[in-house]
């Protein structure tokens, strides 16, 4: 390379410290400008141009904009990888001692879970980790099952907690808590009277989680696909993006809904609705715990793994229609 422009090259880098480049992790792993700002507690136009110096030092765009939102580059997954290694290092994430002490360490989590699943898991976590790991700090947000593999492979996620269809075999799982999926409808719906036969599920208005910006709703596709297979179909009257919505809907409305049975249960907890056996078989949705095998023996991830199965053990013990 030219003299000259090496040092060229080098001047854009001395314009550049970790902090930009902790901007640009933020910007791969939240997609958005103004979400990736307000997670690092900057105003949208100091990380718009933020991204404009980036963009300029490594002479890659970096996210392009598409009609589902920001998608980053193969060179920012690249270095949005690198700064995680960086940042986890600088932690103490992978280099603490088999002396593990949770009460101090300061570990950076970030888990892939959908809405449904961190309204059951996330009340017990948390109350543990404030407990026992006050120092250590979470980042929980849905992802795209499909992309699972992926996602702990580059670090994107440490761990994710889900309903795992076909769980990919370079990864590690181990089931959380068994759970099958209910009908749920209005105490005094016109219809539903304790039970639902298959003509009265497909016949009634449905609502269903799934809307964008959902990737893919895998249990919404399984009820669909058995009724497929016996010749049916449901018709959707509402496409909602978040499966914790439908309750609510539900209470309020002659629409019914099939949703997870742990939400199931706490949502009749307060709310009048009537929880229902479905009327044909679907497989259950067990949630699992997965992550990838280079945080296997990380004294953080086995702690939080152990902790985690804890939570799982006692929801198993809860009381099943």
């Amino acid at each position: 390379m030219p003299p000259g422009r090496q040092e060229t090259s080098q001047t854009s880098l001395n314009r550049l410290n970790f902090q930009h480049l902790q901007y640009l992790q933020a910007l791969v792993e939240e997609r958005h400008v103004t979400r990736a700002a307000e997670r690092m507690g900057i105003g949208q136009p100091a990380m718009s141009t933020a991204l404009a110096r980036l963009r300029e030092v490594f002479k890659d765009v970096l996210l392009v904009k598409t009609t589902t939102g920001m998608q980053p580059t193969p060179r920012a997954l690249d270095l949005a990888r690198r700064v995680r290694e960086i940042s986890d290092m600088l932690s103490g994430r992978g280099f603490e001692a088999e002396n593990f002490e949770p009460s101090t360490s300061q570990a950076r989590w970030r888990i892939m879970a959908s809405d449904g699943i961190s309204r059951t898991l996330l009340p017990e976590m948390m109350a543990l980790v404030t407990h026992k790991a006050p120092h250590m700090r979470f980042t929980v947000q849905p992802g795209d099952p499909r992309r699972l593999s992926e996602y702990l492979r580059d670090g994107e996620f440490d761990l994710a907690l889900s309903f795992v269809r076909s769980p990919p075999s370079e990864l590690r799982q181990t089931v959380l808590y068994p759970q099958r999926l209910l009908c749920i409808a209005r105490e005094d719906h016109p219809v539903a009277k304790g039970e639902l036969t298959l003509e009265q599920f497909v016949s009634s208005q449905h609502a269903r989680w799934g809307a964008p910006p959902v990737a893919h709703a895998t249990m919404e596709a399984m009820v669909d696909e058995a009724l497929e297979a016996l010749g049916h179909s449901r018709p959707v009257t509402l496409l909602v993006s978040s499966l914790t919505l439908l309750p609510d809907v539900v209470a309020g409305s002659d629409l019914i809904a099939v949703v997870p049975e742990h939400m199931a249960r706490a949502a009749a907890r307060a709310l009048p609705i009537q929880l229902l056996p479905l009327p044909f078989k679907v497989p259950s949705v067990d949630v699992s715990m997965v992550w990838h095998e280079r945080l296997h023996h990380d004294p953080a991830h086995k702690w939080m793994r152990e902790s985690l199965r804890d939570i799982g053990k006692r929801l198993s013990m809860r009381p099943t229609l």
